[in-house]
């Protein structure tokens, strides 16, 4: 059995990420929020609050040491919505989901891990 797959270099999937990303923000298909803290854990209210940015799937790109508890026990039985921490941020995710929300702090880690 053949192994056909290759392996990108370091500086080639940083820029596979930057276009990915500047397409999402030509697209104006990326909202920045300060944080995704919430009152309480209820998908209900959550939804509620989601339903006027009109998506079909969402991604939530947050920082890895501020995770909101009370945020991921509500998303997480939303259809179609992902949280990802800003350190596993990818192009296949950048380009599967519609709209992608990203948490001011993880914007700086991004941008330090891209420059």
């Amino acid at each position: 059995n053949r192994d056909h797959s290759f392996n990108l270099n370091k500086k080639e999937k940083a820029l596979a990420l930057k276009c990915a990303l500047s397409s999402k923000i030509n697209e104006n298909e990326i909202i920045f929020i300060d944080s995704f803290n919430i009152s309480n854990h209820k998908t209900k209210d959550l939804n509620k609050n989601l339903k006027s940015f009109e998506f079909n799937s969402a991604l939530f790109i947050h920082n890895e040491n501020q995770k909101n508890q009370n945020f991921k026990r509500a998303s997480s039985n939303i259809p179609r919505l992902s949280m990802l921490s800003d350190k596993g941020l990818n192009v296949k995710d950048l380009m599967t989901f519609e709209k992608i929300f990203i948490e001011k702090t993880a914007v700086e880690q991004i941008t330090k891990r891209l420059l």
